[in-house]
Formats: structure tokens, sequence, C-alpha cells
């Protein structure tokens, strides 16, 4: 699974036309004025969720972006592979979330990866608190130093940060 996950308390309010001003903020003149082929967003089927086409090189794929208003521990038991009791709480009680998940591959993983963290780097609330994700259920403290790896497209598991791993096995 190519996704990454923001908890947060503050929920992100998108509509199209903002979503479409944040994309050719990040990719200048691709996805503005809008048009249904090559680049372009469109309304997913539920409230808080777009369709993504996306051909810029470097950050192609067809990705989905959800911005739900409630806790993430709603869909996921994410929080169950933190260790440290207390973080596993404080990732419990965030009460929203929004995510970018690639639905269609058109490059590679690290293309993906590019355009789904220029897009948390750009859309996550400041109260942003852990990038969480899925598919190696891991979590991270999201902090200003994630969010510049994302923006700048780094890979983030690669890097020296504070994972909040699995307990070990009880005997």
């Amino acid at each position: 699974m190519i996704s990454w996950v923001v908890l947060a308390d503050s929920y992100v309010d998108l509509k199209l036309d903002s979503l479409r001003q944040k994309l050719d903020e990040i990719y200048p003149g691709e996805f503005l004025p809008p048009r249904l082929q090559g680049n372009f967003v469109v309304p997913g089927p539920e409230p808080g969720q777009f369709l993504i086409q996306c051909h810029v090189p470097g950050a192609a794929g067809a990705f989905m972006l959800n911005s739900i208003r409630g806790p993430y521990t709603d869909v996921s038991d994410f929080a169950a592979a933190i260790a440290d009791r207390s973080l596993r709480r404080e990732a419990e009680r965030q009460r929203c979330w929004l995510s970018v998940d690639l639905v269609h591959r058109h490059s590679t993983d690290e293309d993906a990866y590019r355009f789904i963290g220029q897009m948390l780097a750009e859309l996550a609330p400041a109260d942003a608190a852990f990038l969480v994700h899925p598919g190696r259920r891991a979590t991270i403290v999201f902090d200003d130093n994630i969010r510049r790896q994302l923006k700048n497209g780094e890979p983030i598991l690669a890097a020296p940060v504070t994972m909040l791993s699995p307990e070990p096995p009880r005997r």
C-alpha cells in the first residue's frame, strides 16, 4: 500500500477550487485552469474525498485524497503497533485525519511517495501530530523536520526519526 496518513486535532476543510489552487501552487500551470484530461482533480464518492490524476514527471499517479472529521482508529488498528503507551494514547486522541493513497500507478513508488509527501506537507494542519504509514504499521511523530522532508520528496522511513515500533511479543 502506497499511502501516508496525517493525524491531527484540526479538520482540513477542502473544497474543489481551493484544492486545485493548492495543487497548482505545488505544480505551477499543471492543475489550473481546471480540466478533465491530463492533470486534474475531481470530487470523490464521499464528502472530503478527491480523486487526483497527476502526470507531472517525478510525481505521477492517480491518488485519492481523504480529509476526514473523525478518529483514524475508526478505520484502522494502527495504534496497536505503537509501543509507547503515552504516545499511543496521544495518537488515539487525534480527532481528524488526512490521507493520500495511490490508487493507480503510472510510474515508480518513489514518484508516488513524492506526490503524497508534497501534498501532505502543504495540506497538513499546524497541529498535525503523527504521520502513519498504514502498510508498514509505522507511526512517526509529525514535526517541522518531517514536514520539510515530505515537501522535499525525501524518503521518510530511511531518515533517523522517532519510530513508534510494535511491542515485542509476550511469552
